[in-house]
């Protein structure tokens, strides 16, 4: 894979996280309610990083954007599936906070159907794509700089 087009592609995944966390941070209730909202300026911190990744990686397509933006996605997945642990925070067991997080078909009042897990399983999807495209786009800018 080209590593302008990596680059590109890295970095329109990256944003669509950074989008999918700005609709959980807009339509998750229970988010905004629980613990005084920290996890909410966390989640909020999380899009503004995942921002910043996008466009750094998109414009500075280099072995160093691409190791940056693959760690970030494997950071941002054990962070998700860690968040598991923090259940007993929202007066939940570890299985029902997981469901809550994960499973797209649950209907949590006051939240709408589908969120906030309909939206974390496709950031986890999404960060998996991008660790992907990260190793073939590392592999690309390996290419073009032995060439030259």
């Amino acid at each position: 894979m080209e590593a302008s087009i990596a680059s590109k592609l890295v970095g329109a995944l990256v944003a669509l996280t950074g989008i999918s966390g700005i609709v959980i941070l807009a339509t998750d209730q229970i988010l905004r309610q629980t613990l005084g909202g920290q996890h909410w300026y966390g989640l909020a911190v999380f899009v503004i990083i995942d921002f910043v990744v996008s466009v750094y990686v998109t414009f500075r397509p280099t072995r160093i954007s691409f190791t940056l933006a693959g760690a970030w996605a494997i950071l941002r997945i054990v962070i998700q599936l860690a968040d598991i642990a923090t259940a007993p925070m929202f007066q939940m067991g570890y299985g029902d906070f997981a469901s809550y997080l994960f499973n797209p078909t649950l209907m949590t009042k006051p939240n709408p159907p589908g969120v906030p897990a309909a939206l974390i399983d496709l950031i986890l999807l999404l960060e998996l794509a991008v660790v992907w495209v990260t190793f073939s786009g590392r592999y690309a800018t390996l290419k073009v700089t032995s060439r030259q």
